[in-house]
């Protein structure tokens, strides 16, 4: 069988599907927003309902449930994972700091530009040209993805926010922001050596998927709420920064790292992931531009696509031995 088969054959049975499904659920989002004329409003819910249930109880359910490792690579590879999510943003700051953007659609341009897509997408790609031995890194830069979203996320969505707001203010935000609390309790429990139940870790297992699908129905109807060319012109900023510049500028620290070659190929395939589902989730928590996150999520997926079939040729790989 050929290689090109058996590409065709892997990205038929692993990746359709869930670019199916990525696209669908953002469909039946936006043709509600417009067909119903209530886009804006149902927005609003889903969006809390999200941020102060489902997103709570993703956080507690992934950090009961990762499990520890003891490589000696991990400093190393953490290293490297928060410089990606941080290079964003400061890449973003340099690039609109002399401009006019208002700052509801700077801090939807900042969220979108630190939160990648760590697994829904990273994931099922790892798995097709890396094989079950990438998973644990997979989790593990999700893991530290989750950090910073419940840290650093709530303070960038409170400082850019639609509300007036001092440091105080600000704090206090990130502080009591549902999903900030749900890892607080997370840590809490795993302090004191309390085990989360098998049923009950079957049960909030399902908690991922239902998050992932309501997350991209919000982004369909931020896109569906309001969608132009100059939406797509600043989205075209992070996208470039999130997924072009961002990995050629951690290419040479990857390859000089002391990590193994899968860890290396992990953080160089997560370099390249478009922003996260739930930026746009975040954009509407804190009252910033979501229509501009959520055109920022749906371009930059969709501009991942060509990549897809010369991964295996830029992550130095191949799966036929």
């Amino acid at each position: 069988m050929s290689w090109a088969m058996v590409f065709a054959i892997q990205v038929t049975d692993v990746l359709l599907p869930q670019i199916a499904l990525f696209y669908g659920f953002i469909l039946v989002g936006y043709l509600v927003a417009r067909l119903s004329a209530m886009g804006a409003v149902f927005n609003k819910h889903l969006n809390s309902l999200i941020i102060n249930l489902f997103f709570p109880i993703l956080v507690f359910y992934s950090f009961l449930t990762s499990t520890p490792t003891s490589q000696i690579e991990i400093p190393i590879f953490l290293m490297i994972a928060v410089a990606i999510h941080l290079l964003g943003p400061v890449l973003i700051h340099l690039r609109l700091r002399q401009s006019d953007i208002p700052d509801k659609t700077k801090g939807s341009l900042f969220i979108c530009s630190t939160f990648n897509n760590a697994l829904f997408v990273a994931l099922p790609l790892a798995l097709m040209f890396l094989g079950p031995s990438a998973v644990p890194f997979i989790i593990m830069f999700s893991l530290t993805q989750m950090i910073l979203l419940v840290s650093v996320g709530p303070l960038m969505g409170a400082t850019y926010g639609g509300r007036e707001a001092g440091w105080k203010k600000i704090i206090r935000d990130a502080v009591v922001f549902p999903p900030f609390l749900a890892a607080a309790a997370s840590l809490i429990i795993l302090g004191l050596n309390i085990d989360l139940p098998a049923s009950i870790a079957t049960v909030l297992s399902y908690d991922s998927p239902v998050t992932t699908y309501l997350a991209l129905v919000s982004v369909g109807l931020g896109v569906g709420v309001r969608f132009s060319l100059e939406d797509v012109r600043k989205a075209l900023n992070v996208v470039m920064v999130r997924q072009l510049v961002i990995p050629l500028l951690i290419l040479p620290v990857i390859f000089l790292s002391t990590l193994s070659q899968i860890p290396k190929q992990v953080l160089l395939l997560e370099s390249l992931m478009p922003p996260a589902i739930l930026t746009a989730v975040y954009a509407a928590n804190f009252d910033l531009d979501v229509e501009i996150a959520s055109t920022t999520v749906t371009l930059g997926t969709l501009l991942l696509l060509p990549v897809i079939p010369i991964l295996p040729v830029i992550l130095g790989w191949s799966f036929i031995a």
